[in-house]
């Protein structure tokens, strides 16, 4: 599992650094307005990739079963019908683009950049299409555990992509050419993940006579909660650039774009480890062994919780010098947003193990409901609150619902789930946490310096690490768990100065 969350994080890593270093450049090629327009595209078109979400989610724990119980039979046919549903799923885009493409720029008011919005919708939705069978195709190299593999699919995919678009920055092309390389890089990214499966496993056979009618039932019927469940949070995520281009313009778009990236960069740093978990969980409720994965659950919890607490701590302490230093002070007012989801997302990642456990016990009808229910709420609250605050309305929007899915609801539904108290749940989960955090936050701010240039800002981020980790072993950790890693340090250690 270990090696798995590092693969997971190198690839996460590599595309982080992408993106990051491409959002600036984007923004000041392409100017507000069309940056806007990139973002508003592929919020538009990731509804239609929700598709296939819930396929890939539900393929990803068969195919790990079958592995394990080392069902050959089992593994081409699940392989083979879910690359046939994703095929259904694309044919279902395909057919759903050109009115998409012919209506969209009118609705938006594109204005004379409708015909460039037209091309980056038809390619955007290419991009997807292409998209779609090699998501299949890593899901199946994650559940054979070729976490590896699938990340360097990843690393590549987005390499090629960052290259692309800058390539195509710097020779002074627009956002059509941007589009444009994002769908070559697709088509690399399906050709290298169909060879990667061959290499990791040389006996699937996928052909098309294994597509099995019953197998995609039982996708379907795991899946689909799955896919409500995304759908949710899709319509938190993705909606709030909708929401902004039409109730208030277009070019406000990038701003909040800001704030959302470093959210969603924040997001991938947690959610790395989510894949791994789940795969754990399933197996000890596979085996039955209901008091380890209680255990098991409380402590991940704990662990979600401190690593929440510090990534949502830098942004709120260092968020404003950090757009500042990577956009431009011209941005900086993207810090207000930033803080109001922060505080949202911090529940949200601390809580994501009451959401793995429910979904390794196959318990996430309810879960899926409330998730929508939250992700419509949202919708509802951005639309009137935008009206009323604009971007700080939409912000909040957003957070108010989530704190009060993920604090109120979801973990007490999750306890109930896996029989654990609400006492033992604070005491053994959530108390330590929030006692580094509340002391992070309070010493954090006295040692913070409003830094105008890297180095600065680097060594106040440097301290404000070095004080969160001391504040984790000293009120987080137990004395068995001081114990481990005093002692896997030492092992580390003595095994680089061999290598050395």
């Amino acid at each position: 599992m270990g090696r798995s969350i590092l693969s997971n994080w190198l690839g996460l890593a590599v595309s982080g650094i992408v993106s990051f270093l491409l959002t600036p450049l984007l923004i000041h090629h392409l100017g507000a307005m069309y940056f806007g327009m990139w973002v508003l595209a592929a919020s538009l078109l990731d509804y239609y990739g929700l598709l296939d979400i819930g396929m890939r989610t539900a393929l990803f724990r068969f195919i790990a079963r079958f592995h394990g119980a080392e069902q050959r039979e089992e593994l081409d046919a699940t392989l083979a019908t879910a690359l046939a549903m994703a095929v259904v799923v694309i044919v279902l885009l395909l057919l759903l683009l050109p009115p998409a493409v012919a209506l969209l720029p009118r609705y938006f008011a594109a204005g004379a950049a409708a015909p460039a919005f037209r091309w980056t919708l038809a390619l955007v939705g290419l991009t997807l299409a292409a998209t779609m069978p090699a998501r299949v195709l890593g899901s199946y190299l994650c559940g054979i555990r070729r976490f590896d593999l699938y990340n360097c699919a990843g690393i590549a995919t987005v390499s090629l992509r960052g290259l692309l678009i800058a390539a195509v920055l710097w020779s002074g092309r627009g956002i059509v050419a941007v589009a444009a390389g994002s769908l070559v890089a697709a088509l690399v990214s399906l050709a290298l993940s169909a060879w990667l499966v061959r290499r990791a496993d040389r006996r699937a056979r996928p052909s098309w006579r294994r597509v099995s009618w019953s197998r995609a039932r039982e996708l379907f019927g795991y899946g689909v909660f799955a896919f409500i469940n995304v759908s949710g949070e899709s319509l938190r995520s993705y909606t709030d650039a909708i929401v902004i281009a039409r109730l208030l313009t277009l070019a406000l778009v990038t701003p909040f774009s800001i704030a959302t990236r470093l959210i969603e960069y924040f997001k991938s740093v947690v959610s790395a480890v989510g894949g791994p978990l789940l795969g754990r969980m399933s197996e000890l409720e596979g085996r039955a062994e209901s008091d380890r994965l209680r255990r098991y659950f409380l402590q991940s919890t704990k662990y979600f919780a401190l690593a929440s607490f510090c990534l949502g701590g830098f942004l709120l302490l260092d968020g404003r010098q950090l757009i500042s230093l990577w956009i431009g002070r011209q941005y900086a007012s993207s810090y207000s947003l930033l803080a109001v989801l922060t505080v949202g997302y911090i529940a949200a990642f601390a809580q994501l193990p009451s959401q793995i456990v429910v979904f390794a016990l196959a318990r996430h009808r309810f879960l899926a409901g409330l998730t929508l229910c939250e992700g419509l709420v949202n919708l509802g609250l951005s639309i009137v609150w935008a009206q009323r605050w604009g971007l700080i309305g939409v912000a909040l929007g957003t957070t108010v619902p989530l704190l009060a899915a993920k604090l109120l609801v979801q973990p007490w539904y999750a306890l109930r789930v896996i029989g654990v108290s609400a006492g033992e749940y604070l005491r053994e989960a959530l108390l330590r946490p929030l006692a580094v955090a509340a002391v992070f936050l309070l010493a954090g701010w006295a040692i913070t310096t409003r830094a105008s240039a890297i180095g600065p800002f680097a060594a106040s981020l440097g301290a404000q690490a070095t004080l969160f980790i001391a504040l984790v072993w000293a009120l987080a950790l137990s004395g068995s768990e001081r114990h481990f890693l005093r002692g896997n340090g030492r092992r580390l250690a003595a095994q680089l100065w061999v290598a050395s």
